[in-house]
This record gives C-alpha cells, structure tokens and sequence, in this order.
C-alpha cells in the first residue's frame, strides 16, 4: 500500500510534458522569422529543448531551429531562421523534407561543424559547412540535416 501511494504522489509531481511554449521563451529572432507564417504553425514543447542555436550557415552569427506543429494537419517538424536569410524555412510540419511531411523524432541537438561519419546505405558523408541538426529516432534511425549553401539537405546516419 504504501509502495502504491509512492508511485502515486510521484506520478502527481512529474510534469507531464506538457507542449505549450511561453512566448516568453521564444528568442526574438525566431518570433520575428515565424511571424509570417503564425496562422498555420505553433511552437511545439514536445521535446526539451524546443529550440536549438547554432550556426547553420557558417556565416558567423547565430542561427535557430524551433519545434513546430502544423495546426491545419497536426504535423510536427521544426522552422529554421538563418540569420543570413532573415526568412523561415519550414522542414517538415505539412511540408515534403526528404520524403516525410511529418518529422515525428524524438531527440535533437546541434551537430557541430566537423567530419561526418559515413551513414548507413548512404553515399558519401556531406561537408558540412556550418553547424548541422542531429534527429534522432531512439533505437529506430537518425540523420542530419544540414545546409549545403542553398537549401537544407538530409544525410542518413543510422537505421
């Protein structure tokens, strides 16, 4: 009995993960880049961190990619806001990135500029040029995306 009120005290306490963002938490520069398209995407706190920085674009300065959810179709994927650019460019969330529209990973994080390792049943690893985002399915796949000087590529790390 008391084992059971533990586990239920605990599972009271434990958050729920809860996929509201406070606008409070969202950087200035992402707002701004996502405010044309604000009618059809939200921030998605699914996963912790619901944003990342770092430099995609090799030009320097900082860049971001945000978790979003398309509200018309409930697809997930995220808005990466290149400082270069000063424009959103959606992957994912409703719209086509390597043949998925919705990008339903469960971890992510930046990948640093370096060597990347070759992936499985892919061809060779890409030069990243900047930073590139890591996508992980637990267990499942993973790949980075990164850009390639014109437009975000997909590269398959795992299966």
């Amino acid at each position: 009995m008391i084992r059971l009120l533990c586990v239920l005290i605990l599972a009271w306490h434990v958050p729920t993960g809860s996929s509201d963002v406070s606008q409070f938490n969202v950087p200035d520069a992402v707002d701004s880049c996502l405010k044309p398209f604000a009618s059809r995407y939200k921030f998605s706190g699914r996963i912790n961190p619901f944003y990342l920085r770092g430099d995609f674009d090799a030009d320097g300065r900082a860049d971001y990619a945000v978790l979003v959810t398309d509200v018309r179709k409930a697809e997930r994927g995220m808005v990466v806001c290149l400082s270069s650019t000063k424009s959103a460019t959606i992957i994912g969330a409703g719209v086509r990135f390597n043949k998925l529209t919705d990008l339903s990973f469960e971890a992510w994080m930046v990948y640093p500029k370096g060597p990347v390792e070759r992936g499985v049943g892919e061809g060779a690893p890409p030069t990243l040029r900047g930073d590139a985002i890591s996508i992980v399915w637990p267990e499942r796949a993973s790949a980075l995306v990164y850009w390639d000087g014109k437009e975000f590529r997909w590269y398959q790390q795992g299966d």
